[in-house]
């Protein structure tokens, strides 16, 4: 672990500031929560991502998508790809429409997207994660040629069923 320096007072309702270049470091932005946990003798901060603990349910639901819908299906958390049965995504940073529309809790179509400043021409499909009125990620679904209705549809169920398995 990087020492980096930086002390800071408890004030008396036990809280700290985390310096806004350690913040920026980690990607933690505002409102995003933060683990904390003991390791001998230190105190941990960790930028918690509860789309992450659902790895192994995701998956099982994924490949029975990507059958059914013949399409990509990405699982992300609010900045990247966590989760894809295709390589071509996997860690891959999200398009800024993608946040944005996790942000306002919209479900979106279009064409044309970047991963990893990389521009695509495909149809893409996004749906955000909701947990506990929190947006904390979102399903998208890609594909070559238009996505039916149907294939939208099977992706409502998939976020459903999320938000009960992270609920």
């Amino acid at each position: 672990m990087k020492n980096t320096g930086v002390i800071r007072k408890i004030d008396e309702l036990g809280r700290i500031v985390v310096p806004k270049e350690i913040r920026k470091n980690l990607n933690i932005k505002s409102g995003e929560d933060v683990q904390i946990y003991v390791e001998d003798d230190k105190i941990i901060l960790k930028k918690y991502q509860r789309v992450l603990s659902i790895k192994e349910i995701a998956i099982k639901y994924l490949s029975k998508i990507q059958k059914l819908t013949m399409c990509d299906v990405l699982i992300t958390d609010r900045e990247k790809v966590i989760l894809s049965l295709s390589k071509n995504y996997d860690g891959c940073l999200i398009d800024n429409k993608f946040i944005t529309a996790i942000n306002e809790r919209k479900q979106e179509i279009g064409r044309t997207f970047n991963f990893n400043n990389q521009s695509l021409n495909k149809e893409y499909y996004i749906n955000p994660i909701i947990v506990d009125a929190d947006a904390i990620g979102s399903i998208i679904l890609i594909s070559n040629d238009s996505i039916l209705d149907k294939d939208k549809m099977l992706i409502d169920v998939l976020n459903i069923m999320f938000s009960i398995e992270l609920y």
